[in-house]
């Protein structure tokens, strides 16, 4: 299994002119972001897609490798859905995985911003 480090310099390069894209680690994992809406992560040995749009999630869900992103053995979170593990073969194969990358942060910058929190003020 590659390490995560290594599988994120293989996403970074994936997503190498892709505007406004930054890395956050958060969570035990590394994320891209791209404008504020995240849509790429690596998390234990995977790299994995957000894609908003179902007819997305489901094309690359289908190609062989490819499965939805769990969190705990067994149990796809409610969002899952949304989050696609790419075939590992992406991994050798720079223009699959930059198709899916580019598809991927499209779809993300179609989405709404997340709402920012609102920080506490103290009081002194």
């Amino acid at each position: 299994m590659p390490l995560d480090a290594d599988l994120m310099a293989i996403l970074l390069d994936a997503a190498d002119g892709l505007r406004l894209v930054e890395k956050k680690r958060m969570f035990g994992f590394e994320a891209l972001w791209g404008d504020g809406r995240i849509f790429a992560l690596v998390w234990q040995g995977r790299i994995s897609l957000r894609l908003p749009d179902p007819a997305a999630a489901a094309e690359l869900a289908g190609l062989p490798g490819a499965a939805a992103l769990t969190i705990a053995e067994g149990k796809t979170p409610q969002s899952g859905q949304r989050w696609i593990n790419v075939p590992e073969s992406f991994h050798d194969d720079p223009h699959q995985l930059r198709r899916w990358v580019v598809r991927a942060y499209d779809l993300a910058l179609l989405q709404p911003l997340p709402p920012r929190r609102k920080r506490r003020t103290r009081r002194a």
